[in-house]
């Protein structure tokens, strides 16, 4: 059997050279987390709300919300921001919101949802207070549960409601080390908050 010819061998390698090469450049491209620097930290959705994100974090750039952020992987600790329409039923109590909604109301609501959810079923309620949110009332929901594995996890839930829906940022990590090392980061974000004048 004769060994094709040298030519055709160097050809077919350097051939599948630039295409491997290619396909690590759109991995790269694709990549699902981006490091949040002091050049993406500033962001604003649909001409209708602006934020900062926290720095040093990594956000995950595709995703149903409109913004998924985590200093140490999702397991240890994230941000999530989501802005829905009222007419969007949640997913456990299959309820909507109103515009016309109080605070309280809100975290009724939220509170709903978490004990129709087995995860968080065995929930220990913290806190719920009124708060402003971009000038805006919101209210403020800070519960403790614990996960399949018993470890304590504490989530903070700020959630407003005006004429275009409803806006929730929550934040959650274990209770041991990681709630307290983000929890300074999600007080910036909220605080830097901010609402387009229609």
């Amino acid at each position: 059997m004769r060994a094709p010819p040298r030519g055709s061998c160097l050809a077919r390698r350097a051939g599948r050279g630039l295409t491997i090469g290619l396909l690590l450049a759109s991995l790269a491209a694709c990549t699902p987390w981006a490091r949040v620097d002091p050049g993406s930290r500033h962001e604003s959705k649909r001409n209708d709300y602006s934020l900062e994100l926290p720095l040093g974090w990594v956000r995950r750039t595709a995703d149903a919300n409109d913004y998924f952020v985590t200093r140490d992987g999702p397991a240890l600790n994230y941000i999530v921001v989501n802005r829905q329409p009222h007419d969007r039923k949640l997913p456990r109590t299959q309820r909507e919101t109103r515009a016309d909604m109080l605070p309280h109301e809100l975290a009724e609501l939220a509170l709903a949802e978490w004990k129709n959810t087995a995860a968080t079923a065995n929930l220990e309620l913290l806190a719920s207070t009124p708060i402003m949110l971009g000038g805006r009332p919101a209210a403020r929901v800070h519960i403790r549960y614990r996960n399949e594995r018993g470890l304590p996890i504490e989530r903070v839930l700020v959630s407003l409601v005006d004429t275009r829906g409803r806006l929730s940022l929550l934040y959650e990590a274990p209770t041991i080390v990681y709630f307290q090392r983000g929890l300074a980061d999600f007080e910036s974000l909220l605080a830097s908050v901010r609402f387009q004048q229609k």
